[in-house]
C-alpha cells in the first residue's frame, strides 16, 4: 500500500466515497477504479439531469483529476499487456474496451473543459 494507493483512497473520500471494509483488493486495482470513474459518470449525469451545474462541474473535475493522475499513466499499457499475453477472447475484449472507454474519457473531458 504505496503512495499512490494512499491518493487513489484520498480520491474516494473526497468524491464522498469509502472503500467497504468487505472489500479485499487494494482500492487501486484496475476494477476499483473503474467502479469509480463510473460512479463519478453517473453522479455527473445525475446532477446534469437535477439542474445542478455546481455539482456537475465538480464531477467533471473529479473525474479529469482521477483520469489524468491515475488511470492516463498507466492504463493503456496495461491493456496492451493483457492483449499481448492473452488469446482468451475474453480478456481480449475486456483490454480493448479498457483502452477504448479511457480515451473517449479523455477526449469527453477535454470537450467539456
Amino acid at each position: 500500500m504505496g503512495p499512490s494507493t494512499a491518493e487513489v483512497r484520498r480520491a474516494y473520500l473526497t468524491a464522498g466515497l469509502d472503500v467497504s471494509k468487505d472489500y479485499t483488493d487494494l482500492p487501486d486495482h484496475i476494477a476499483a477504479e473503474m467502479e469509480f470513474m463510473h460512479f463519478l459518470c453517473g453522479e455527473e449525469s445525475r446532477f446534469e439531469r437535477e439542474g445542478n451545474p455546481q455539482e456537475v462541474a465538480r464531477m467533471r473535475s473529479l473525474q479529469e483529476e482521477f483520469h489524468k493522475h491515475h488511470l492516463e499513466p498507466w492504463v493503456a499499457n496495461f491493456a496492451d499487456c493483457i492483449l499481448r499475453s492473452t488469446t482468451s477472447p475474453f480478456y481480449q475484449a475486456a483490454a480493448n474496451l479498457l483502452k477504448q472507454f479511457a480515451k473517449r474519457e479523455a477526449d469527453y473531458l477535454a470537450e467539456a473543459a
